[in-house]
């Protein structure tokens, strides 16, 4: 024969189940908004470790941007290496170039230095490139932009046009 327990254990069991079931609950949570806080805090490390370069390579930028001009004029082989070698190394540090040419300008990318004869808000020419900074930028691109006017109308291709783009009179 089966003794039952009493009706008190009975319910100071069912309490001290819940109670259990409980705080097991809130450990749960602590320790999820534990781990939640430690990949947030790695997440910061690395993009504090990222982002510390940045300084440091706007400066370099600004060296690059200085060969690049020299190598335009000299048309140096070996300048051109040490440009390239350059640039690596600054992409292995996570550095892209923003591309700009013969894009719709993108004023979240892009500075407009002057704006030209050319297709409507149409990059015309870099003056400047533009950099990403792994997914930021960290120099936007300085371009010209198309006005969406011809440079000269007599470019249509009618040769019966003069410059001022009326008809040539015709003796």
């Amino acid at each position: 024969m089966v003794k039952k327990p009493p009706k008190k254990n009975i319910t100071e069991l069912a309490h001290l189940s819940s109670r259990i079931e409980e705080l097991e609950n809130n450990y749960k949570r602590v320790l999820a908004d534990y781990q939640n806080q430690e990949r947030r805090h790695k997440e910061q490390r690395v993009n504090i470790i990222k982002m510390a370069s940045a300084s440091l390579i706007e400066k370099l930028l600004v060296n690059l941007d200085s060969l690049e001009m020299a190598q335009t004029h000299l048309n140096d082989r070996g300048l051109q290496i040490v440009i390239d070698q350059f640039i690596s190394i600054l992409g292995q540090e996570g550095l892209s170039v923003i591309k700009s040419d013969g894009q719709d300008f993108d004023p979240l990318l892009m500075d407009c230095t002057e704006v030209t004869p050319g297709k409507k808000d149409r990059v015309i020419e870099t003056v400047s490139p533009g950099y990403y900074l792994y997914d930021k930028v960290l120099r936007p691109a300085k371009v010209k932009v198309g006005s969406g006017t011809n440079l000269h109308p007599h470019e249509s291709g009618d040769p019966s046009s003069n410059a001022s783009g009326h008809p040539a009179p015709t003796t």
